[in-house]
């Protein structure tokens, strides 16, 4: 049997690389595409950047395309062991339809593995750089923000325009939009153009320092007529650039092995306040709406990191799911293999990824129930892998 694992068990292997490097490549050009513009357009920036973004979004990718490309893999390669008859040979050979299999699901297991190191430690540390990569870029050249010919949409609240700029780094004709939030919703609040600009940069204080010559100011407010203001200089007009930094913390930036501080920290915090609120009663109704504000965030901000911790646990299963039921369906898609295989792979895929997606949108749920929907999929392959199994095997 050892030449028939190796034949089995490298076909399974071959038939992964290839998939995953097909479909990680397609992944990463629609990652590109849709997040990399605002790097390119707004930011000129260099190449060697570029270049760590996609490598920054490459352990994101894997944890998708790796489950991905080893179920079509199996599929495929037991579908022509069953439809070439040699399948069948070793059946008559007397080895039964688990040991054939064994090959497979250990390249799954070992495939499991590799899942759970990108799910709870590469993604999530590269998750968290590639969103700095723009803060560094423009800490890097803060005046590359205000190119000449593009619209910038990275400041709070706020679209600057600049038409030209001379040789001596002068702007010519600067257009700032103000708006009442960032939301697609927002309404303007404010206008402002100015004929000519003096840039300063602030570095320690992440500030762009203008002074503006021949000057159009307009205000807005709801329910009143716009104020306007014209000035031959006006000086210094700030705007904030360390907005492009993402600062939020997420569930999705914290590695596994940091998640339990995480959730212990945030129980301390949270028995402070609860402290805080029971001891002291001369409180004022505005401290008091803080803190239970503050006590309900952290108790979200643990059932968040529980929530993120199941959800990569259950992923990094999918391979090992997927082998279970991608064997027996194999077989069973023998005939025009090719195309039956990639096409229930297809199937497979959308339902066990759905049902993960599925699962986030319920944020209010109590949490024993959005883990249940967590681990669905894989309870799902693995009782209707063990029964397909049982069907193929007495066949």
């Amino acid at each position: 049997m050892r030449i028939a694992d190796r034949y089995i068990g490298w076909q399974v292997l071959y038939g992964t690389i290839f998939g995953v490097t097909l479909l990680t490549v397609v992944l990463i050009l629609g990652q590109i595409f849709k997040q990399i513009r605002p790097l390119l357009v707004e930011q000129a920036v260099p190449l060697d950047l570029i270049g760590r973004f996609i490598l920054l979004i490459l352990p994101f990718s894997l944890m998708f395309t790796l489950p991905w490309g080893f179920l079509a893999s199996t599929l495929l390669s037991f579908g022509r062991l069953s439809g070439n008859n040699e399948l069948l040979g070793l059946r008559m050979a007397g080895v039964s339809l688990t040991r054939v299999a064994l090959p497979a699901l250990v390249v799954g297991a070992a495939l499991s593995g590799l899942c759970s190191w990108l799910t709870g430690t590469a993604a999530p540390k590269a998750k968290l750089e590639s969103r700095n990569l723009l803060y560094e870029a423009v800490k890097a050249d803060p005046r590359a923000l205000l190119d000449p010919g593009v619209i910038q949409s990275r400041f709070d609240n706020k679209r600057v325009y600049v038409e030209s700029r001379d040789e001596d780094g002068v702007l010519h004709g600067i257009h700032i939009y103000e708006f009442s939030d960032d939301s697609r919703d927002a309404k303007p609040i404010g206008y402002l153009y100015a004929a000519l600009v003096d840039l300063y940069v602030d570095a320690e204080k992440k500030q762009l320092r203008l002074k503006l010559a021949d000057t159009y100011l307009e205000r807005t407010e709801e329910g009143k007529a716009p104020a306007i203001l014209q000035a031959s200089e006006l000086e210094p007009v700030l705007i904030d650039f360390s907005g492009t930094r993402t600062k939020k913390h997420k569930p999705s930036d914290v590695t596994n092995s940091r998640i339990p501080g995480e959730i212990r920290q945030s129980k301390k915090r949270e028995a402070d306040m609860r402290t805080e609120l029971e001891e002291k009663s001369d409180l004022s109704d505005e401290r008091i709406a803080e803190l239970e504000y503050t006590h309900w965030k952290e108790q979200r901000w643990q059932k968040n990191l529980r929530i993120e911790l199941h959800k990569r646990r259950s992923i990094s299963m999918a391979c090992l799911a997927f082998a279970i039921i991608g064997i027996p369906l194999g077989i069973s898609a023998r005939r025009r293999e090719t195309s039956n295989g990639l096409l229930l792979s297809l199937l497979v895929a959308a339902g066990y990824f759905g049902i993960l997606i599925f699962a986030q949108q319920f944020e209010k749920a109590p949490l024993p129930a959005v883990v249940a929907v967590l681990w669905l999929p894989n309870v799902l392959c693995l009782f209707l892998g063990i029964w397909l199994f049982r069907r193929a095997s007495f066949r």
